[in-house]
């Protein structure tokens, strides 16, 4: 078994933390570049320190969230089935929604059936067991 092994300086195991000021430095110069806040958007485009600014670091890179379309349907299937899932897909999450989407997409795509995915780590989860 591997012997593990703490730099502790003086004592202390934060030591080597305490000492980090990179993002604080950077912070100073005006160029961190986390967590901030979002005035508007339209999906595409953001408005971020009065500015509008290109998105390029979101989920919504079609900019469907702000169409008004999706926005009209959302609101429509909330009345049904409430603003979430109440679970993951392996567990209770799965809607009948879900299952009629992949089929239509399957059938779109020329497949037999296929599967979707409500989060990034499901989507991983699924495609490493398929591949590996």
């Amino acid at each position: 078994m591997a012997e593990i092994k703490l730099d502790v300086q003086n004592g202390d195991v934060f030591n080597k933390a305490y000492d980090f000021t990179t993002a604080d430095d950077i912070k100073r110069l005006g160029l961190y570049p986390y967590f901030k806040p979002l005035q508007a958007t339209d999906g595409t485009t953001v408005v971020i320190e009065g500015k509008d600014v290109v998105m390029a670091g979101s989920n919504n890179y079609l900019g469907l969230t702000n169409d008004p379309r999706v926005i009209e349907a959302a609101q429509s299937v909330i009345e049904t089935y409430g603003t979430g899932c109440t679970g993951s897909r392996y567990l209770n999450g799965t809607l009948d929604l879900h299952l009629e989407l992949e089929e239509k997409l399957a059938a779109y795509l020329g497949k037999e059936a296929c599967v979707l995915f409500s989060t990034g780590y499901q989507t991983n989860e699924g495609a490493i067991q398929t591949i590996a």
